[in-house]
């Protein structure tokens, strides 16, 4: 009786210093649940900087600024992707243990294929999270914490997939898609040049909000028939140019971007800001694949889609024709009523 008692008290003991230990462990920080498996951060609102890297070595900081959140310091972060993400981070959960007998094998995988997710707040580092391959029936992603023991299946309730897409480690995959980094009411000037029909190039000066003039190219006369409204609408649609994605060194085409570059384009849009800053966006002819060409058409010859393009004759892009319809303009266009 006294030895059943001494091993209650003894339990009891134990019990009351675990429980202690766990209170201790929880911390003050925002990310919360048990130390092996808290993946998901409960106040969102409380990151500061989320830095996804991997073994190719690819590596992406955004930050959250006065202005939004930005990529390396530098480039606007595509909204649709950072609430993806925060929604993620908001919302994963363990869904199960990885069996024993697979620890091993997902280990080495987290080591060789995994994402590593730095989550800070404020200016404190919170959460180191390993990101890895999905489960074999594609409902789960493997995930270790940094500080944690062993590896997890994690899961949003109620979203059948797998989460390792939804951590970007590609910089080219965060950037906003704007070609233009210039707000419409920043724009001090436009030039739109067509190398093939300088009479449909043209220049729009702005004076002030009110006073928005189109010139001519060859002897800079100040189109008459140019109206104010029609200023702010076609500054609004630079500003407002998206293009579909950006070519990387690893697409084929990328070989001939210098000899793009050394060819004419269709077109050459140049907006400066108020401040001087310079955005140059050109388009490139995109020929047909030798199946589509109706050798009587000549406009078959050329993709009637698409252009290949350039930022600032640098960062290569794919435009739509189909984007750009409201800057492709000619001068005689902007003139009409």
């Amino acid at each position: 009786m006294k030895k059943n008692l001494l091993y209650l008290i003894v339990f009891i003991v134990l019990l009351a210093v675990a429980g202690y230990l766990l209170s201790e462990d929880k911390g003050n920080s925002s990310l919360e649940g048990p130390q092996n498996y808290a993946f998901a951060v409960k106040d969102t609102a409380s990151i500061t900087k989320i830095v996804l890297s991997d073994k190719t070595p690819n590596k992406s900081t955004i930050q959250l600024t006065s202005d939004g959140w930005i990529l390396d310091n530098e480039y606007p972060v595509r909204r649709d992707a950072i609430e993806v993400l925060m929604e993620t981070l908001y919302r994963m959960e363990m869904k199960n243990f990885v069996p024993q007998r697979m620890v091993p094998e997902v280990e080495k995988h987290l080591a060789v294929f995994g994402k590593r997710v730095e989550i800070y707040e404020g200016d404190q580092l919170a959460k180191v999270i390993y990101v890895g391959l999905q489960t074999s029936n594609d409902m789960a992603t493997y995930m270790k914490l940094e500080d944690g023991d062993l590896p997890y299946a994690v899961h949003i309730p109620g979203f059948n997939g797998f989460l390792n897409t939804r951590f970007i480690t590609e910089p080219h995959l965060w950037r906003a898609r704007n070609a233009v980094r210039i707000n419409a009411a920043n724009i001090k000037e436009v030039e739109m040049i067509y190398p093939d029909s300088l009479e449909a190039s043209f220049k729009i000066r702005v004076f002030s909000p009110d006073s928005i003039y189109m010139l001519s190219l060859d002897n800079q006369e100040v189109d008459r028939k140019f109206s104010n409204l029609k200023g702010k609408l076609y500054l609004a649609a630079c500003a407002q140019l998206k293009y579909e994605g950006e070519i990387i060194p690893s697409d084929p085409i990328f070989a001939r971007r210098d000899s793009l570059l050394a060819s004419t384009p269709v077109f050459r849009l140049t907006v400066t800001s108020t401040t001087g800053k310079v955005n140059k966006v050109s388009g490139y002819k995109i020929k047909a694949a030798p199946e589509t060409i109706d050798y009587d058409d000549p406009k078959s010859f050329y993709d009637p889609d698409r252009l290949h393009g350039f930022i600032n004759d640098n960062r290569m892009i794919l435009l739509q024709y189909y984007g750009l319809r409201n800057v492709l303009k000619s001068k005689e266009e902007l003139e009409q009523d």
